[in-house]
């Protein structure tokens, strides 16, 4: 099933859910169990995520009878975080509880929904303004049936599940952000947060911002720096946006078709959107796509996934040549 078509289904559903009862959420009449989702974060060692549901007067709502799956960032991911913006979050107690509550979906995610044959889900969260991604990734790349590998939520990995008596927590390595799967966060607005000025121009030339619908289907762009674009032969640009049909097949070298975050890459070939295959290398620390460094890996948006890389892709078709063109 479409991952569109699946999150259209699961919002409905569990919108209808929410909407029957208003006190979905309250544990007032909950007598409950003793490992609710608050205990299990304290005996884990997730003890500023227990301490920030705490301060946003979460703690009665996630001992309710849920079921809750919590994706639980780790105290290093919250350490991670810029002092100034962790200081502006923890001052807004509205903001904070936006954020917590992002990271929690209002129905149970047990490991055999992550195991079942579909790749993508987007799933509602009880913030409510955006869903979170959670992304499959399994053994030998396959799509079905090989023992699932990977598991990634916006791009964060998961690294351990723990069971509560309400639910299940997923120990995460980093902090989701609310606004990256919100609808205004599209990968012209990526293009422009970045500074990726050459390539949002020839998307403006293309018209190639696609709209997002049930019938969308998701691409991972690995976007060349402006300096990258710079480093290429003289005039060869120039020639290429004059050239809508060579353009357009120019910079589909740089897209792949699906979600590819980057804890979901493997090295060995990948097909890129225009029929070239290209070499991905992984090892620690690093990841290349056709030669080009990945510098900025797994920008979320509501299209898919953006690695900002430091060269271009250029075929032997393009401009023959035994060089990399990078800054």
């Amino acid at each position: 099933m479409n991952g569109f078509l699946l999150a259209t289904f699961l919002l409905l559903a569990v919108g209808s859910t929410l909407g029957s009862n208003s006190n979905q959420y309250s544990s007032a009449s909950y007598t409950g169990c003793r490992d609710t989702i608050p205990s299990v974060l304290k005996k884990n060692g997730l003890t500023k995520l227990a301490a920030l549901v705490t301060e946003a007067g979460l703690v009665d709502t996630l001992s309710g009878p849920g079921p809750f799956t919590l994706f639980a960032p780790t105290d290093e991911a919250f350490a991670s975080i810029d002092p100034n913006t962790l200081k502006i979050i923890l001052e807004d107690v509205n903001l904070l509880k936006d954020i917590l509550t992002y990271h929690v979906v209002a129905f149970e995610i047990p490991p055999s929904f992550l195991s079942a044959t579909q790749q993508v889900y987007q799933l509602p969260t009880v913030q409510g303004s955006a869903p979170v991604r959670i992304n499959v990734y399994r053994e030998n790349g396959a799509i079905t049936f090989d023992p699932v590998k990977t598991v990634t939520v916006n791009g964060a990995l998961v690294l351990r599940k723990l069971k509560a008596c309400n639910g299940y927590v997923y120990v995460i390595d980093k902090v989701l952000n609310p606004k990256d799967l919100m609808p205004e966060n599209d990968q012209v607005a990526i293009f422009q947060r970045y500074g990726l000025t050459t390539i949002k121009k020839i998307f403006d030339v293309l018209g190639a911002v696609p709209s997002v619908n049930i019938f969308y289907r998701p691409e991972t762009i690995f976007a060349p720096t402006d300096a990258a674009f710079t480093a290429l032969p003289p005039g060869l640009l120039d020639s290429l946006l004059a050239d809508k049909k060579k353009l357009y097949k120019f910079i589909n070298n740089q897209i792949v078709s699906g979600y590819h975050y980057s804890r979901g890459l493997e090295t060995g070939p990948i097909l890129a959107a225009f029929g070239v295959v290209v070499d991905v290398q992984v090892s620690p620390g690093k990841i290349t796509y056709g030669g080009a460094n990945v510098v900025i890996p797994d920008i979320t948006n509501v299209q898919g996934v953006i690695h900002v890389v430091d060269a271009v892709l250029l075929t032997d078709e393009d401009y023959p040549a035994d060089k990399k063109y990078s800054y």
